[in-house]
């Protein structure tokens, strides 16, 4: 196969350094939105997103997951409010970070990408709709043994089925 590049110049490639290359993208994301939990209005209005999120999903709208740790009234992990999660595969990435765009009303929603670096994925990574909410990294692990894959019942994501090679 004969790649062009930047220059207009082309190279060979294979299908095995195109699935490499495959291999190597962010398949997985975190949404998190935060909230001041001593503030009662806050953390209704960001309940209520999570309950409108679990509707949308309900009916079809995207796979996307509130992960199964719930609403966390404290901070947790590096997070130092009131937040919760929603993951995300890149098959909905572009939907789910449409809706937060546009209904994620005054909370701050921290989108990163799921790699097997913790740190760069919280920080140089992630990026920001809303406020920036300081984290605390000491929780994190700099680099895992394995990408932190979520939901394969599901079959997204890192657990999607290999893309197949076009003739």
């Amino acid at each position: 196969m004969q790649l062009m590049s930047s220059d207009g110049s082309s190279s060979s490639s294979s299908s095995v350094d195109l699935q490499s290359e495959y291999d190597n993208e962010i398949k997985e994301f975190h949404f998190h939105l935060y909230w001041f939990q001593n503030n009662t209005a806050s953390q209704a209005s960001a309940v209520k997103l999570r309950d409108r999120i679990l509707e949308l999903v309900k009916q079809g709208f995207f796979q996307v997951v509130p992960l199964r740790n719930g609403v966390n009234t404290s901070p947790r992990g590096p997070h130092p409010i009131g937040s919760y999660e929603v993951w995300c595969a890149r098959e909905d990435f572009a939907r789910c970070y449409s809706w937060f765009v546009l209904n994620r009303g005054p909370h701050s929603v921290l989108i990163h990408p799921l790699t097997k670096e913790e740190v760069a994925d919280h920080s140089s990574r992630a990026t920001w709709l809303g406020t920036p909410v300081p984290l605390d990294y000491s929780n994190l692990t700099p680099h895992l043994d394995h990408v932190p894959s979520q939901y394969p019942e599901l079959g997204l994501g890192y657990n999607a089925p290999p893309k197949k090679e076009s003739n």
